[in-house]
């Protein structure tokens, strides 16, 4: 439901003030609660739900397939579909090439992990559907693919390595799966209030936000990409760029204890 002019002005206020006042009492750095679920689609090698306590929910499905690695460069390829919108919508070809790049830049999944032969790999198909979503869903969408790729297991490799020079497909175990040893690359959305950044905004934090930061934590340290984004369609406004290096600060701070969470599960 849309703040009045009023509620809007005194939100504002409280998320701007030095002591940076949030609705719920939670800290600027501190997350809603959200649950996880994880390996319930007997039908993928991967996948996870997240749920937060607003309602937003996201479901993320994994599936490999076997491919020459030489025709085939991209080993990671991800789709998202938000419920209620089209697949040429903005917001759904905007989040999909976000996510793509970050995993695309991050190359320790294509890397260490995929390559079966000297030919062949697995390629990642990673399927996202926005079930619901009251603030912009990167982060969550974010948690749930971070979630579902450390729950995947992929076939366990039984034919030889060398294969360059041989007309055959890897041959797989009948039984045993390996699992995909991963730290996926998180992303993480920061709003922009004054002169005050806060993690994970609710939908009514997002509503008065004057920007928003998209930042990308992978390997114990920040990678692209860095970039801003609105969080609402009439408060759109410019920042002081000493936020920016705030901003990645924070995420330096706080990125490792989320990653911990997410890897407990």
């Amino acid at each position: 439901m849309s703040l009045s002019i009023a509620e809007k002005s005194y939100l504002y206020d409280s998320l701007a003030s030095p002591d940076c006042v949030r609705p719920d009492g939670r800290l600027p750095h501190e997350f809603r609660p959200i649950e996880i679920f994880t390996d319930f689609l007997p039908s993928s090698n991967g996948s996870s739900r997240v749920i937060a306590s607003d309602g937003s929910e996201c479901i993320v499905s994994v599936k490999a397939k076997v491919v020459d690695h030489h025709i085939t460069q991209d080993l990671v390829q991800v789709e998202v579909d938000i419920a209620g919108q089209r697949d040429d919508s903005s917001d759904v070809e905007t989040l999909t090439s976000l996510l793509n790049r970050v995993l695309e830049n991050d190359g320790t999944i294509e890397t260490n992990s995929l390559k079966l032969t000297r030919k062949y790999s697995f390629k990642l198909f990673i399927d996202v559907l926005v079930v619901s979503s009251c603030s912009y869903p990167v982060s969550l969408i974010s948690f749930a693919i971070f979630s579902s790729l450390n729950s995947t297991y992929l076939p366990k490799l039984i034919s030889s390595f060398d294969d360059l020079e041989v007309e055959e497909l890897p041959t797989f175990h009948d039984c045993d799966l390996v699992k995909l040893e991963v730290s996926p690359p998180l992303v993480f959305i920061l709003a922009i209030v004054g002169e005050n950044l806060i993690m994970d905004a609710a939908a009514n934090e997002s509503e008065v936000a004057d920007n928003g930061l998209i930042i990308t934590w992978s390997g114990e340290k920040i990678v692209a990409p860095v970039r801003t984004v609105a969080l609402n369609n009439s408060d759109l406004k410019g920042f002081n760029p000493t936020l920016l290096q705030q901003g990645i600060e924070m995420v330096k701070k706080y990125a490792s204890d989320v990653v911990r969470a997410l890897e407990n599960i």
